[in-house]
């Protein structure tokens, strides 16, 4: 029996065009990227990385082990620089995932460099990019996942499936983001349920080994537990603020649990979705000419309604993908909510590229083919003009002097003192006096921890989350616990004065680190 050949769906065109996409907004992301140890999450995976530890929920191991990685193979500058750098490394692999998968779906190179172009530049994806963070880790498997499953589609291949399910399941350890957008593709297999009946073994095959790889991961990085591990840090002083038990903390399978349902923020989710997801919608509406430009927004639309003439199955995909991601992250209530949207971004990138490909069939009409090549042409190049300059134009600037362009931004991370403010941090970890526990806030803990640790090889000094994100607020019970069951063998400075410490029965005497105060941690 002849062997049925499967069609192609790359050449090496595509391939070198794909890569060069990926060359481009590396090149992009390298240029503007943030050189320094940063405060909040970033510091956190930046110290992190390193120890190889657990971060707060939910954990990220695949992203922790991913991230050594890197830093240990690529010896340019210093840890905290590396880490920023992983995260641009694997930004520009999603572009490249994100042009293929335009590729396989339009099947014009034209229209997949714009989806990946316009990634690029998309403002929330380059803002996560160029700064140690999980999300252009996550959207490079989610990026996979979209690869395969359409390579299993057009050619029936049952390793491309398998992939699929394999980047799902090790995605777990990098953002949960994956499990929104699950039930979309478990529709869209069921569409295809006469193949999917003789496929599910290679999909949930490889589902399975992604997660028990993710299992493994999780273990080994948190059977090393190194100080300054999460659970070191945050969840075992302040355990009661979760209900923890001493005993919870110290179990392996107890802290899996903790960190993967995301204990920490699950009061925050689908608390009042009448609400919440009007507000949402709006903010999102207003931000999204930040994000793609007036023309490419228009191609979008324009490419949902193609997608469904050409491909119903496909439309369902891409709509109901991202219905359920809208669904879920407008009920969530987080100050940071717009980083969650980089997978929505992702597949709207892919839609305009289908709009594009609309146009381009339109020309491909013209009886000429030398005038139909030169028309095309001039077309594609003014379209990718006019979607990705109104969006790269406003940060012209600070790209050709090699600056992070989003410091003026109201909520971004980095702004114009986040350097400053590290080098306080440094400066001050110099005057600490000896094995100090030092309980901080969020936004300078790990700060503390990379410049204690990692630069000036203090490794006498500890650093705690005074008050972490729990309700209700307030100083957990737990935390008062801790700095008895130490302050006989170690001097604990607060970051700040604590009326419930005091009302514990401590007294707290103003210390300086130089010129810098803290509060001494006394019994009566």
């Amino acid at each position: 029996m002849e062997k049925t050949q499967q069609p192609k769906l790359f050449d090496r065109i595509d391939v070198i065009l794909a890569i060069l996409a990926g060359v481009l907004s590396l090149a992009l992301y390298v240029r503007t990227l943030a050189i320094s140890a940063l405060p909040g999450d970033s510091g956190e995976f930046q110290v992190l990385a390193y120890q190889v530890g657990s971060a707060h929920t939910t954990g990220y191991p695949i992203y922790i082990a991913l991230a050594k990685l890197f830093i240990s193979l690529v010896p340019v500058g210093n840890i905290a620089y590396r880490v920023n750098l992983f995260s641009a490394f694997m930004g520009a692999v999603t572009v490249v995932g994100v042009y293929l998968s335009a590729q396989i779906v339009t099947k014009s190179r034209w229209a997949a460099l714009l989806a990946a172009l316009t990634l690029t530049v998309c403002y929330t994806f380059w803002s996560q990019a160029i700064i140690a963070e999980v999300y252009s880790a996550g959207a490079a498997f989610m990026a996979a996942v979209w690869v395969a499953l359409l390579v299993w589609y057009k050619t029936g291949s049952k390793w491309a499936l398998f992939v699929a399910g394999l980047c799902g399941g090790l995605g777990l350890g990098v953002h949960g983001n994956l499990v929104v957008v699950a039930p979309a593709v478990l529709i869209f297999l069921l569409l295809n349920w006469k193949r999917w009946k003789e496929l599910w073994r290679p999909a949930l095959s490889g589902a399975l080994v992604g997660v028990l790889l993710f299992l493994v991961v999780f273990l080994i990085v948190d059977l090393n537990a190194p100080p300054a591990n999460v659970f070191n840090v945050i969840y075992g002083p302040a355990r009661s603020a979760w209900g923890l038990s001493e005993a919870q903390v110290k179990s392996p399978i107890s802290r899996m649990v903790f960190l993967a349902s995301g204990r920490q923020w699950s009061g925050r989710m689908f608390v009042k979705p009448a609400k919440d997801m009007p507000e949402h919608f709006y903010e999102y509406v207003v931000k999204m000419p930040r994000e793609f430009s007036s023309a490419a927004l228009s191609l979008m639309l324009l490419g949902l309604i193609i997608l469904f003439i050409r491909d119903w199955r496909l439309g369902v995909l891409f709509t109901t993908a991202l219905l359920f991601h809208w669904g879920f992250y407008f009920n969530y209530r987080v100050g940071d909510i717009y980083v969650f949207y980089i997978p929505g971004y992702m597949l709207m990138a892919m839609l305009a590229a289908v709009g594009v490909s609309g146009i381009a069939w339109l020309i491909g009409k013209l009886p000429s083919q030398p005038a139909r090549l030169i028309i095309q042409s001039v077309v594609m190049l003014a379209i990718l003009y006019v979607s990705i300059a109104p969006v790269l134009l406003p940060y012209l600037e600070a790209v050709r002097n090699g600056q992070v362009p989003f410091t003026k931004v109201r909520g971004y991370l980095l702004d114009s003192n986040t350097e400053t403010n590290y080098k306080l941090v440094a400066h001050t970890v110099r005057y600490l006096d000896q094995n100090v526990i030092l309980l901080a806030n969020w936004d300078q803990l790990y700060e503390y921890w990379y410049a204690a640790h990692i630069e000036q090889q203090r490794k006498d000094l500890r650093f705690i989350e005074m008050n972490p994100f729990h309700e209700p607020p307030g100083l957990p019970q737990s935390t008062l616990e801790f700095i008895r069951a130490n302050i006989d063998a170690y001097p604990i400075y607060l970051w700040t004065s604590s009326p419930e410490v005091e009302r514990a029965g401590f007294k707290l005497h103003p210390v300086y680190a130089d010129f810098v105060r803290f509060y001494k941690v006394e019994k009566p």
